[in-house]
């Protein structure tokens, strides 16, 4: 969850650079770099580090990042692959429809690896929808399960059962931002949406809402989330806004994002 991006391509310099760039599937021997580029590019974020099990200063959090990508990456390259599903931060078993996909960028010119996504295209069951939603995170502390759990539940009340792309992070080396490394991300799993005719969900940081409205998201409701209210003093409020990108039907034609109230409305009739 909490995707973060700032990037953009409007130099000459980032134009040459992004010629180098090759978008493939990550695999199992990626990981560690994977989670190295997603806490740096939370550094300066403290709250979300704390919450989310991000804080690169603590090896316990780094591990515990390495096994879930890695149990994702070997699940998705499994023959069951089509039966698993990433649910905030935890690998479950899930229905036929659900795959979980995770895609790098590899700069051709150094071979280093700067930026990936997560994502994952999901369509709710009803047992799903009545079920925890802090499912997986059982044992944590109650402030981290009621922060995936807030995430969570705002999904599944927009969602509904309606299949959908999910980008659950979207991270760039910070050495390497403004390129154009997420852009080309970005652009190839909103295509993968666009094929599928879903619409695309995801929760951005502060940082990252001017970089996927220029996509064509839009912002449907904003979270917050207070730590002080468990005892954790100091370190100020979460904020991110939940943004959706409409679908493209099949006349060609994109859809209007629902508003919130509309479409949990919509769910309680």
């Amino acid at each position: 969850m909490s995707p973060m991006m700032l990037d953009h391509t409007s130099s000459d310099d980032s134009t040459n650079k992004r010629k180098t760039f090759r978008v493939t599937p990550a695999k199992p021997n990626d990981v560690r770099r994977l989670v190295d580029i997603e806490f740096h590019a939370f550094e300066n974020e403290r709250v979300n580090q704390v919450l989310s099990y991000r804080d690169y200063k603590k090896p316990a959090h780094f591990e515990r990042s390495v096994k879930i990508y890695q149990q994702a990456l070997n699940s998705a390259q499994s023959p069951q692959a089509n039966k698993r599903r990433l649910s905030g931060s935890m690998v479950h078993a899930e229905s036929n429809s659900d795959t979980v996909s995770f895609r790098k960028v590899v700069d051709s010119k150094t071979q280093e690896l700067i930026s990936f996504t997560k994502y994952e295209m999901k369509q709710y069951t009803e047992d799903e929808l009545a079920s925890p939603a802090d499912i997986g995170h059982e044992g944590e502390p109650k402030m981290n399960r009621d922060w995936f759990a807030l995430n969570e539940r705002l999904r599944r009340e927009y969602i509904g059962t309606q299949k959908h792309c999910y980008i659950g992070m979207l991270a760039t080396e910070p050495r390497h931002q403004h390129n154009g490394a997420g852009t080309l991300l970005l652009e190839q799993v909103l295509a993968e949406a666009d094929d599928a005719g879903v619409e695309t969900y995801l929760e951005a940081t502060d940082t990252a809402k001017p970089f996927y409205e220029r996509h064509g998201f839009e912002i449907i409701t904003e979270l917050r989330f207070d730590p002080a209210g468990y005892g954790v003093k100091g370190l100020g409020v979460e904020r991110q806004t939940v943004m959706v990108r409409g679908a493209l039907g099949r006349t060609g034609e994109r859809g209007s994002a629902r508003g919130w109230e509309d479409a949990v409305k919509t769910k309680r009739e």
